[in-house]
């Protein structure tokens, strides 16, 4: 790992903008696999094939791999997330799909927080790539969580609205979030329901 005080400030720095967790880690501690991809698609996520910033819009996993290993480091990036008290007698019921708790509380309730909290978390990373190109680093790319909610809905048949906001997920470029964590000593509970671990990626050149 190169010794780079800006590096080092970058970590800082995210940390005071609101992240939980940042940490500089070597590039070969990110795990990209193709069924990571493949679950976009198996079972269908809603968002696939409707969202610019995700599958198939966005490169094959082995594509991404490749570009990934022209980076010496990345900025790992974790947001301790929570879920609204009305919401946690539902989720924490066995059986409970937060798809349908979602369509239960509508756009109001839980959706919207959602939406508040993502767009928080994508202001963070957009603020550390930022960052990042101020200090030198003029390749520097971040990659947030979950599918892109800067627009109520996608048209995929014209080019982005938001050019230079939007940015894809981890997920979406098929690195497997749990094992990138892992790998890099910032390793969550799977499938928890207690909260909302935000994980993101700051791709560093």
């Amino acid at each position: 790992m190169p010794h780079d005080k800006n590096l080092t400030d970058l970590g800082e720095f995210a940390l005071k903008s609101g992240a939980s967790r940042a940490k500089i880690i070597d590039t070969r501690q990110i795990a990209i696999d193709e069924r990571v991809q493949l679950k976009c698609r198996y079972p269908p996520c809603v968002n696939y094939g409707r969202n610019l910033m995700c599958p198939p819009f966005t490169p094959p996993a082995r594509e991404f791999e490749a570009i990934v290993a022209k980076y010496k480091c990345a900025l790992l990036v974790q947001v301790d997330g929570k879920i609204p008290a009305s919401v946690l007698p539902k989720i924490s019921k066995d059986g409970a799909k937060l798809v349908d708790i979602i369509k239960e509380d509508g756009k109001s309730g839980f959706n919207k927080y959602l939406n508040d909290d993502w767009k928080r978390f994508h202001s963070l990373i957009s603020n550390i790539e930022r960052e990042s190109f101020k200090r030198g680093y003029y390749l520097s790319l971040g990659l947030v969580m979950g599918s892109c909610r800067l627009c109520e809905e996608c048209d995929t048949k014209k080019a982005c609205e938001h050019p230079y906001e939007a940015r894809p997920s981890m997920e979406a470029m098929g690195i497997d979030v749990f094992k990138t964590a892992k790998n890099s000593g910032l390793g969550f509970e799977w499938n928890t329901k207690k909260g909302i671990m935000y994980n993101g990626l700051v791709l560093i050149g």
